[in-house]
C-alpha cells in the first residue's frame, strides 16, 4: 500500500508543477489582454523563455503517467476525446503564435501585439479546457463510465463544474499582481483571492456532497499566505520571486491531493487500483526523478539568468 501511495504522489507532485506552470502563463496572458503597454515588459520576461518548459515539462508529466495509470488512459482519451482535439488544437495555436512572436516586431498588419494576443486568447482557452476535464475527473461530472462519454450537457448542468472554473479564474486573477510584481494592481489581491477561496470552496464541498474534509484547510491558508505576504515590504520581494511562488503554488495544489485520492470521479473509482506495481512502478519512479532533474536544472538556469539580467539593469540604472 505504501508503494502505491508513494507512486501517486509523485505523479500528483509532478501534475501540481505543471498545472502552476500554465496557470502562470494564464495569469501573463490576462494582464496582456487587458494592459499590453503597461505588463509588456515584465510578463514577456517571464513567458517567452518559459513556455517551452511548460510544454516539454507538461509531455513528460502524459508520458509519465502512462507508466503510472496505464489502465485508465485509453478510457480517459475515450471520455475526453474532444477535449483533448480541443486542447491540442489549441496547444499548436498557442505554440505557434509566440514563437513567430518573438521574431516578428511588424509584416504588414500583423504585429507583435496581435501575435501575443492570439497567444493569450489560446493559453485561456486551453487553461479552460484543462479546467473543465479537472473537473470531471474530480467529481465525475457529465461522465457515463459505462459508456465513457463525456456529455457537455450534463456537465455544465452541474453547478459545481462552474464555480470550480470561476473560483480558480478569480484566484489567479487576484495572484497575477504578486507573481509580475505589479504594484499598482496591489490592491486587487487579497479581495480577488478571498473571493476565489470563497467560490472554490463551495464548489469542492459540493463535489464532496457537502462532507469536505478538515484538509482543506491545508491549502487555504497556504493560499493566503503569499497575499499576505505581499503586503509586508519586507517579504515582497521573497513572494515576488518566480521560483519561490511556483514552488509555493505546487504545494498549494498538491495539498489538494485528497480531492482526488483514494477515489476519484465522484468517489466511482478507487485510484488503488489504477496505480502500476512491479517493474512499470519501478520504471516509473526512475523516468520521474530523470525528469524532475532535468526541469529542476532548467529552472535554476532560468533563475540564474533572471538574476543577472535584473542585476545589470539595476547596475545600469544606478550608473549616472
Amino acid at each position: 500500500m505504501l508503494i502505491i501511495n508513494i507512486l501517486f504522489g509523485i505523479n500528483f507532485a509532478v501534475f501540481a508543477v505543471f498545472a502552476v506552470l500554465i496557470i502562470t502563463e494564464m495569469m501573463g496572458s490576462v494582464l496582456m489582454l487587458i494592459a499590453w503597454e503597461a505588463v509588456r515588459k515584465k510578463v514577456l520576461d517571464y513567458v517567452v523563455p518559459v513556455w517551452e518548459v511548460t510544454g516539454t515539462f507538461g509531455a513528460f508529466w502524459v508520458v509519465a503517467s502512462d507508466f503510472a495509470f496505464p489502465k485508465i488512459l485509453i478510457p480517459l482519451a475515450s471520455i475526453f476525446s474532444a477535449a483533448i482535439a480541443i486542447f491540442l488544437i489549441l496547444f499548436v495555436a498557442r505554440n505557434s503564435t509566440i514563437v513567430f512572436a518573438e521574431f516578428i516586431k511588424k509584416k504588414g498588419w500583423l504585429d507583435e501585439k496581435k501575435l501575443y494576443t492570439g497567444y493569450s486568447i489560446s493559453t485561456l482557452l486551453l487553461g479552460l479546457v484543462v479546467l473543465v476535464i479537472i473537473t470531471g475527473i474530480i467529481g465525475g461530472n457529465g461522465i457515463d463510465l459505462s459508456r465513457l462519454t463525456f456529455s457537455v450537457s450534463a456537465w455544465a448542468g452541474n453547478a459545481a463544474s462552474w464555480l470550480f472554473i470561476v473560483g480558480a479564474l478569480v484566484i489567479a486573477v487576484g495572484l497575477a499582481p504578486v507573481f509580475y510584481d505589479l504594484a499598482p494592481l496591489k490592491k486587487l489581491v487579497v479581495p480577488f483571492t478571498v473571493v476565489g477561496l470563497v467560490v472554490s470552496v463551495i464548489s469542492l464541498d459540493m463535489f464532496k456532497h457537502g462532507s469536505l474534509p478538515f484538509l482543506v484547510a491545508v491549502p487555504i491558508i497556504l493560499a493566503l499566505l503569499v497575499p499576505v505576504l505581499y503586503y509586508i515590504p519586507n517579504t515582497v520581494k521573497l513572494v515576488t520571486n518566480k521560483v519561490f511562488f511556483i514552488a509555493w503554488a505546487s504545494a498549494d495544489i498538491f495539498s489538494l491531493e485528497f480531492m482526488v485520492y483514494p477515489t476519484a470521479f465522484g468517489g466511482n473509482i478507487n485510484v488503488n487500483s489504477l496505480i502500476s506495481t512491479g517493474p512499470m512502478a519501478s520504471a516509473y519512479v526512475a523516468i520521474t526523478v530523470v525528469g524532475l532533474v532535468i526541469l529542476a536544472v532548467l529552472i535554476a538556469l532560468y533563475s540564474i539568468a533572471v538574476y543577472r539580467r535584473s542585476a545589470m539593469m539595476e547596475k545600469a540604472a544606478s550608473t549616472p
